[in-house]
């Protein structure tokens, strides 16, 4: 009986990588999760990370593999810190750090050379390891900001930015873009519950943010917006942006704001934050990740 001339490429792809580890000293098969057409897939995309042999040239960046990855990140595996390499089912090597960057900006999870890889499909971001996360959303983050600031005008964005960024979520935010409970902002922006209509006029219990906190972070947007009204200006938005938050005793609903920072993420750093909810704890915390890898939660 003759095998199947078309094998659904995750079992043919693992075949492979079996053989590949059976003539690896070091090395041992790691996945990460997928997501296709906006939705968490079960199936991870599995590959090699081994030591890389020597001598090997990233076909990624034309450096050797043993080459120095960006500042900050961490290793790929935290208990075998030599294993910076990964071998696809194809059988290529790259750098560990320069194909998930690749992948991660090209939103698939293909072989950078042959094209070999799982249709459709890309980097599920925000369900990923912290300390591999984090590093590559942090240097997404610097190439952007070394494209987009090359005027003095386009700095004073990011300033007022980072200003408002660090207002509502902290002032390390944009370094390592922590996971965050909601309790965390209530403290921060000072919330407490206040009975009020929502958008049909039923009646309930909202967080809203201090009145100074209010005027605070309701200024810093403005503020960003202002810097070019036509780019930043949100769509979505009610509120009257022309003026400042000035009454003392009126105050913002939280949710107002953090749709306020997931549109500053969005817009300057081209990441989003959104809700998922812990069903042992009981509460909910924000992650950020990139926009077009959207969580179902």
């Amino acid at each position: 009986m003759r095998a199947p001339q078309h094998k659904p490429f995750a079992q043919d792809s693992l075949r492979r990588l079996c053989k590949v580890l059976l003539t690896c000293s070091d090395a041992k098969i790691y996945h990460l999760p997928l997501m296709r057409n906006n939705i968490e897939v079960k199936q991870p995309i599995q590959f090699i990370l081994k030591c890389p042999d020597e001598g090997v040239i990233c076909p990624i960046t034309q450096e050797p593999i043993t080459s120095p990855i960006p500042d900050g990140s961490l290793p790929f595996d935290l208990d075998h810190p030599n294993r910076i390499a990964i071998r696809l089912a194809c059988q290529h090597d790259f750098s560990a750090f320069w194909l998930l960057f690749n992948w991660v900006h090209n939103n698939h999870v293909k072989c950078p050379l042959c094209r070999a890889g799982p249709l459709n499909s890309r980097l599920n971001v925000a369900l990923m390891p912290h300390h591999i996360r984090v590093p590559l959303q942090q240097h997404m983050r610097r190439l952007k900001q070394s494209l987009d600031t090359s005027t003095f005008n386009i700095s004073i964005d990011f300033c007022a930015a980072r200003l408002f960024v660090e207002t509502v979520a902290g002032d390390s935010f944009l370094e390592n873009f922590s996971e965050q409970a909601e309790n965390d902002f209530i403290d921060r922006l000072g919330c407490t519950k206040i009975h009020a209509p929502n958008k049909l006029g039923d009646y309930g219990m909202f967080l809203f943010l201090s009145p100074s906190k209010s005027r605070e972070a309701f200024g810093q947007f403005i503020r960003w917006v202002r810097c070019d009204p036509v780019k930043y200006t949100p769509s979505w938005n009610s509120l009257d942006l022309t003026k400042l938050h000035n009454e003392d005793d009126s105050s913002l609903p939280l949710s107002v704001i953090l749709q306020f920072l997931d549109h500053v993420l969005i817009t300057m750093y081209g990441l989003s934050i959104t809700p998922k909810f812990d069903r042992i704890k009981h509460v909910y915390y924000y992650t950020v990740f990139n926009p077009n890898e959207r969580l179902v939660v």
